[in-house]
């Protein structure tokens, strides 16, 4: 059975999107974007997400929604501050 991973940082919720910086067993790092669901008869994430695990990745994703914000009238002069909401899990 595989070890669940280790909740380094919970981000603030983007819709029904829950988005997570997780660390595992062996010591690597996850950007982990996923669907949380919330009824009666299911609570937690769903399958519908994606898990970034190369750093590669991660700046593919930032460059893209970086691009993206632009093209629709975003001024980005420097890189985002960590909201007041984002917080780090205690364990």
């Amino acid at each position: 059975m595989q070890k669940p991973d280790n909740v380094v940082r919970e981000f603030s919720p983007i819709g029904k999107y829950r988005v997570r910086l997780l660390k595992g067993a062996k010591g690597n790092e996850a950007l982990d974007i996923r669907e949380y669901v919330q009824n009666d008869q299911f609570e937690g994430y769903t399958r519908r997400g994606i898990r970034l695990t190369q750093k590669a990745e991660m700046d593919q994703l930032r460059d893209i929604l970086s691009e993206a914000l632009i093209s629709n009238g975003a001024k980005l002069t420097e890189p985002a501050k960590p909201s007041k909401a984002a917080h780090k899990v205690k364990r």
